[in-house]
């Protein structure tokens, strides 16, 4: 007697009238439309569960492919990428998270503004709703740069409408689809580790308020915004009762982190007599911080008597603080933790490539 076969060694998949089938996690069909029409490509899942109510599908479908919806409701009205959908995205982006907005920064949104203009010629006279992964979204890409970022702007575009337009997930063609594989750390391409005799040379050789910045930089590996917001708001607070480390003398407080809370840092007393300075003098122009410290590297005089160093730049001294700290013996999770990240896999990824391990017994 022969044993009777389960669902998962039985054919997979298969073919019908409309397209194809293929079996869902509990071994029952799903069948799904192929069929090019008209010079376009449909491959729509028809929700049916057998080849009667299938074919039934597919009747409905011949009859009107644009207005066919599997559901047998009337459809909703066409989504265009024009001028007023972008500028409506483009404002809820930079809108803060507590005001129901993404909360991203001016460049980033700026960023977006530019890819979605791009996306806006290439999808012109696209119902969003009805676009085609391998019929529009695919060729799109092909041979365009910075694939990435566009990618991720248009897959931000489809979250928002599902989020404000009642855009349906079988709607959005990008979900799942638009994958692309794990960044290349940046330093791989060009180091952004920078030695810490050159940041201390360029500190002394900077005046007030650069001289401050970079200091509190060196001292909590925070970003340019990040110090700026300090600037603007922060505050010092004493190490909370009955803690002691060796070399911290307080905790610098900036407000309004991207993720909504507070960054809280232990720092010397070196970069608390910086942070107060800085307090009192208030916001600083970025701009001009970033020029300082390139005229600072090329100004400044080495111990050799010479002049001059690399040129780097402020937003460097991250990456060089959690490469220095891993190649000093500190455990991966622990820099995380003080950079801000969730997990040690981010800064592993891109601010430690170039770190190496502390050395372990060998055979030579």
């Amino acid at each position: 007697m022969s044993e009777k076969k389960t669902p998962s060694e039985t054919m997979a998949e298969g073919t019908w009238e409309g397209g194809y089938w293929r079996l869902d996690g509990r071994g029952g069909r799903r069948y799904v439309i192929r069929k090019m029409v008209n010079g376009h490509r449909y491959t729509i899942a028809t929700r049916a569960r057998n080849e009667p109510a299938a074919v039934a599908q597919l009747r409905r479908f011949e009859a009107d492919p644009e207005a066919y919806d599997p559901r047998g409701v009337v459809r909703a009205e066409p989504i265009f990428l024009d001028d007023k959908l972008r500028l409506g995205f483009l404002e809820w982006s930079a809108k803060p998270k507590d005001q129901g907005g993404r909360g991203n920064t001016r460049i980033w949104v700026h960023e977006q503004k530019l890819y979605l203009e791009w996306w806006q010629k290439r999808l012109e006279g696209v119902d969003l709703r009805r676009a085609s992964f391998p019929d529009h979204i695919r060729p799109a890409l092909k041979d365009a740069t910075a694939q990435r970022q566009r990618g991720a702007v248009l897959l931000a575009l489809y979250r928002w409408l599902r989020l404000e337009r009642d855009l349906a997930l079988t709607e959005d063609p990008v979900h799942g689809r638009l994958v692309f594989g794990e960044p290349e750390p940046e330093q791989i391409r060009r180091s952004k580790v920078v030695p810490p005799e050159h940041i201390g040379l360029v500190i002394e050789h900077l005046t007030a308020p650069w001289r401050d910045v970079l200091t509190i930089q060196a001292g909590t590996a925070w970003h340019v915004t990040e110090v700026h917001r300090f600037a603007t708001g922060g505050t010092i607070e004493p190490l909370p009762r009955n803690v002691v480390q060796e070399g911290v003398a307080a905790v610098l407080v900036c407000p309004r982190h991207k993720s909504g809370d507070s960054i809280r840092t232990r720092v010397s007393a070196a970069v608390v007599e910086a942070a107060k300075k800085l307090r009192e003098h208030g916001p600083f122009s970025r701009e001009w911080y970033f020029r300082a410290v390139k005229s600072a590297c090329a100004t400044v005089k080495r111990p050799d008597g010479e002049v001059g160093i690399p040129v780097f730049t402020p937003g460097m001294i991250r990456a060089s603080i959690a490469t220095h700290a891993v190649n000093g013996g500190v455990d991966p999770s622990a820099v995380a933790s003080f950079l801000g990240h969730r997990t040690k896999k981010t800064t592993e990824r891109f601010y430690s490539t170039l770190a190496s391990v502390a050395k372990i017994p060998t055979l030579r």
